[in-house]
């Protein structure tokens, strides 16, 4: 396995949404509509360092899962009215990167996170078997935006070692 990095605390500013505002193909593509509409990317976008278009997934131990549209900001700025602010505990995870043509939203969130998954396994590190288990269930998918367009998706998972396994109530 690849070598786990050293995360520092982080923010992510946005808001949830939950698999019932998921479309019929399992996509958040109208989430994402909306939230843009709304005007929340360009409120985002002038408290950033590096603007970006990131999704956050919340894992639960039950199966369920939480789906957050927004950026990844500072830590410490407040966020706008109609949005709430993730604290992203310091902890280790994996990361990786590849190139994209736009960001990936209307595409089912299940593919979009097999690919993640897949992108970090062929990083070199081990996906823990019940994510929803571990103290710290984040998984990121970000776009940063540079000169107004979008080439590149980062991937980011929290994973702690002694976290690998857990238990499968269905076993």
């Amino acid at each position: 396995m690849t070598e786990l990095i050293d995360q520092p605390a982080g923010q992510f500013i946005g808001r949830v949404y939950t698999a019932e505002s998921s479309d019929q193909m399992g996509t958040f593509y109208p989430a994402w509509q909306d939230f843009e509409g709304a005007g929340y990317f360009d409120q985002l976008d002038a408290l950033c360092e590096q603007p970006n278009r990131t999704y956050l997934v919340v894992f639960s131990p039950y199966g369920n899962f939480q789906y957050w549209i927004g950026s990844l900001t500072p830590v410490g700025v407040t966020a706008p009215e109609g949005l709430e602010a993730v604290t992203l505990p310091a902890g280790t995870v994996g990361k990786a990167e590849g190139p994209v043509n736009g960001v990936l939203n209307q595409l089912p969130v299940q593919t979009t996170v097999a690919k993640g998954f897949e992108m970090l396994e062929k990083a070199g590190y081990t996906i823990p078997e019940h994510i929803g288990q571990t103290d710290n269930p984040y998984y990121l998918e970000s776009y940063p935006i540079v000169d107004g367009k979008v080439d590149k998706v980062r991937y980011l998972l929290y994973i702690s070692k002694d976290q690998m396994e857990g238990y499968d109530e269905f076993d």
